[in-house]
């Protein structure tokens, strides 16, 4: 069908966009010290990555780099990557699986460290067991774990070792820093950079915080309306099958979106409850009980439903404003009001309708996370529910948004 090929062709044009596009401007230094400017693909990386994608022009190779060959990379503000081996908690912190061991279990490890402030005091992080692991750096010195860990008491309850707190409490110290007490400070990532930003601005310091950029996510509520295509059929057993043909339809929809606060905004989850409609008719020949007389009867399909699609979607970033997404959505009819089908002449095409569920996928243009335009193709399903009839329905949409959230 022309719409799925349509659609299938928009798909594969804004993945191939993508792959050209989610690079960002940056450096990497390899392990002989040479430094080099480069393109980076940020992508927002939770931990540590064993391995990234990088390369020396726009239209260039794409390159990996590892531990092996690369010890530092990152860009001017935003994020930054450095090689080190350190020791690193190996217990996990679930509470099935703490032991009653307070002390950490760490083992040595080689791995690119997330460069989260910078100074005379410098604050590292990364991922064990997806738990997170902090270190920290004086000066020139070595880097050494932030020690924390929960562990069980003999009694079965859990209880904390928080070594970290004395050794900022040791390290971490100035005068005239402001409520110096560390009783309350949690092993959190904003916490500690706090007090690392307290203790170099004390001291003075020259201090950098590498934080990614600035991404909206959250809710966005934005009114769609559109244009439909639809196309339906009817097969009755052992008769000849009837072809309502391509018509268009309105269709005005009201999507909620949460884009999530990770991988730099690019996925999000929707739905979009939408009225859309579809009428068509076609004539065809019925016998009558006399063999030399024929008769018509015109059977008119009128569809109207309030659909409700909930999915996912992919956004790819040209520049800060402008972002081409697809996305994939099942697809309910909450309801379908006083649809019908009817013949003029002939009861045995008089049917109620029973739509089932589908699937539907698009791909579209989103500027400035206020204006988009989305092409979206609906799989064919059936939409009664009769044992001797199989009568269907697709269709495929032109839709204009608009977030006003």
């Amino acid at each position: 069908m022309k719409l799925k090929l349509i659609t299938t062709l928009l798909l594969l044009s804004a993945i191939s966009l993508f792959s050209q596009t989610d690079y960002e401007a940056g450096y990497i230094i390899k392990t002989n010290g040479q430094k080099l400017d480069c393109l980076i693909k940020n992508e927002d990386w939770k931990g540590s990555p064993s391995t990234f994608n990088y390369k020396l022009e726009k239209n260039g190779a794409v390159k990996t780099g590892n531990v092996s060959t690369i010890k530092e990379f990152g860009s001017e503000t935003y994020f930054k990557y450095i090689v080190e081996t350190v020791a690193i908690e190996q217990s996990s912190d679930k509470v099935s699986n703490l032991t009653e061991d307070r002390n950490p279990d760490f083992k040595d490890e080689t791995r690119f460290l997330k460069v989260l402030i910078e100074g005379d005091a410098s604050l590292y992080f990364t991922t064990k067991n997806n738990e997170n692991r902090f270190f920290y750096k004086i000066n020139e010195g070595e880097i050494e774990p932030l020690v924390y860990k929960r562990f069980l008491t003999k009694n079965k309850r859990i209880a904390e070792n928080n070594r970290y707190k004395q050794q900022l409490a040791t390290d971490i110290t100035c005068s005239e820093m402001a409520n110096p007490s560390l009783k309350n400070l949690e092993y959190k990532r904003t916490k500690l950079i706090n007090q690392f930003k307290k203790y170099n601005t004390c001291l003075k310091a020259e201090t950098v915080v590498y934080k990614k950029k600035a991404i909206k996510y959250g809710f966005n509520l934005s009114l769609r309306p559109g244009i439909t295509f639809g196309s339906a059929s009817i097969q009755k057993s052992g008769e000849t099958k009837l072809d309502f043909g391509n018509k268009s339809g309105f269709r005005v929809g009201l999507e909620a979106e949460y884009i999530f606060p990770f991988h730099n905004g690019k996925w999000s989850i929707f739905i979009e409850p939408t009225y859309q409609s579809y009428t068509a008719d076609t004539e065809i020949a019925i016998n009558t009980d006399f063999p030399t007389m024929q008769n018509s009867t015109v059977v008119t399909v009128d569809y109207s439903a309030l659909e409700v699609p909930i999915g996912g979607r992919f956004y790819m970033f040209l520049n800060k404003d402008a972002a081409f997404f697809i996305n994939g959505a099942l697809l309910v009819d909450l309801s379908v009001f006083d649809s019908s089908i009817k013949s003029s002449n002939d009861s045995k095409y008089d049917l109620e309708f029973a739509s089932d569920a589908t699937t539907a996928v698009g791909a579209g243009f989103k500027y400035k996370n206020k204006y988009s335009i989305e092409a979206r193709y609906h799989t064919s399903r059936n939409i009664i529910n009769y044992t001797n009839v199989n009568a269907t329905y697709s269709s495929f949409a032109i839709i204009a948004g608009y977030n006003f959230l």
